[in-house]
């Protein structure tokens, strides 16, 4: 098995479902932290979703309402398998993301 630390950081400049991860294929991920940045200077609704792949379904691991940022535990995520996908869910923009994870594979 290797082990292979990342880290994800993007910027993105619309509303909406955003991937910001997608688990490759024979691994596993184990997020460490999640941080979300809403730069828009107002208020924002952020949704960190996973969405299963296996039953095609989308989890809510945060919703917050806030000016400024969110910041997530690895306690509070969780791990994601093969295919799943970590999205972002914005109602403004732009919003900074930065994810550290633990690829296993």
């Amino acid at each position: 098995m290797a082990n292979a630390y990342k880290k994800v950081m993007v910027t993105k400049s619309s509303t909406g479902d955003h991937t910001i991860y997608t688990c490759p294929a024979a691994t596993t991920a184990i997020i460490k932290t999640a941080w979300v940045y809403n730069n828009s200077g107002g208020s924002a609704q952020l949704t960190l979703k996973i969405n299963n792949t296996a039953i095609a379904y989308d989890g809510t691991v945060a919703d917050k309402y806030t000016k400024s940022w969110f910041y997530l535990a690895s306690g509070d995520i969780g791990i994601l398998e093969a295919g799943d996908i970590l999205k972002i869910n914005t109602n403004a923009q732009p919003i900074n993301v930065y994810v550290s994870l633990l690829e296993i594979s």
